[in-house]
């Protein structure tokens, strides 16, 4: 009996210590490698020394506390990290970066902010909530995988990094996703429920299979930028895919249902072949000043029109299907030249006879 109270008075020290949370006040760095397995509370402004790993395993919740320095509404603690971060959880038991507050808002606290590593930074099977940018990387690798960035002010932004991003949820923050300068493949990921869905600037970007929905301005706006998309369905925003100053690929997309135009280029050039573009609220595709060739596709059912020419070049959009074979029809359907003077006129000939099965794998929202 007394070796039993023994080993008891052993053990249970080991269990509350286990069970306690971890806690970072003020300015801490880490400076060697370190495994975090649990609750954890930082209280400051935590950095991660380059060189250094710092691992997060399944299940643990890291919280932030609320500090604002200059009534800006943005909070300040945040991690720092010149070094590398792995928050690898699983489906059952994520990660889960938070905020503090009993009454937790947007902006709580600042980000996984990740600084000039060239390893990669890994978030998988994680939430992220309640931020300024969930996540922000600065000359940084990472690759994020199966997780939720939600109720954040930014859902992630990076600038002069190389970012993969499966199957991750930016829901309901004010802005989903931007970037600039960077490298980006995004996959079979849904961004919706922000004012802005994804924006970028200087990037080059590889965009498949995703859903953008429901964003209260553009779904993807592009700027200075190359973009290769094929089979996302970007629906329900006010544009849908916004092309400026770029060069662009757009094959197998669901552009449908915006509330002005489902696709608009300006000063861009693109070859847009076997979209989906109906339903869009003024015209499924608006077309300024731009180069290329519009070919295959599915264009009808718009409201004002199926194709806008606002540039003074001419637009080739032969072998479309643009609802009806009825050359009066079609011609009705384009604004350009013929009806506006400075505007280039738009060859719909060789139209398609009949539409082609659009094989939309997204459909449900």
């Amino acid at each position: 009996m007394n070796l039993l109270v023994a080993l008891l008075l052993i053990l249970l020290p080991c269990t509350a210590l286990a069970s306690e949370e971890t806690v970072y006040r003020g300015a801490n760095t880490l400076i060697e490698n370190t495994v975090w397995d649990g609750e954890v509370l930082i209280d400051g402004i935590l950095t991660v020394a380059a060189g250094v790993t710092l691992e997060i395993r399944p299940g643990s919740r890291v919280r932030f506390t609320r500090f604002d320095s200059n009534g800006d509404g943005i909070g300040e603690h945040e991690i720092f990290s010149q070094g590398t971060i792995r928050a690898i959880g699983t489906a059952e038991k994520p990660v889960i970066f938070t905020s503090a507050e009993e009454s937790p808002r947007r902006g709580d606290w600042g980000a996984l902010n990740m600084m000039v590593n060239e390893e990669d930074n890994i978030i998988e099977h994680s939430v992220v909530e309640y931020g300024y940018r969930g996540f922000h990387a600065h000359f940084s690798r990472a690759r994020l995988t199966n997780s939720l960035f939600r109720e954040n002010m930014r859902g992630a932004q990076f600038q002069e990094s190389q970012v993969v991003i499966d199957t991750c949820r930016f829901i309901d923050n004010s802005n989903g996703l931007q970037f600039r300068d960077s490298k980006v493949e995004l996959r079979n990921s849904r961004i919706s429920g922000g004012h802005w869905g994804l924006r970028c600037v200087y990037s080059e970007l590889q965009m498949t299979g995703n859903v953008i929905i429901g964003n209260l301005v553009n779904g993807a706006n592009l700027r200075d930028s190359t973009l290769i998309a094929n089979g996302n369905r970007i629906a329900g925003n006010r544009r849908g895919l916004y092309l400026q100053r770029s060069k662009g690929t757009v094959t197998g997309n669901n552009l449908s249902d915006n509330s002005e135009h489902g696709i608009f280029l300006e000063d861009s050039e693109a070859e847009v072949s076997c979209n989906r573009l109906s339903g869009n609220g003024r015209a499924g595709v608006r077309w300024l000043d731009s180069r290329g060739r519009l070919s295959g596709n599915l264009i009808a059912k718009n409201g004002e029109y199926a194709l806008i020419n606002d540039g003074p070049a001419a637009v080739d959009a032969r072998g479309n299907w643009w609802g009806n074979t009825a050359v009066a029809e079609i011609a009705a359907a384009i604004r350009d030249g013929a009806e506006r003077a400075g505007s280039g006129l738009v060859d719909s000939g060789a139209a398609l006879t009949q539409p082609f099965e659009f094989t939309d794998l997204l459909e449900k929202p």
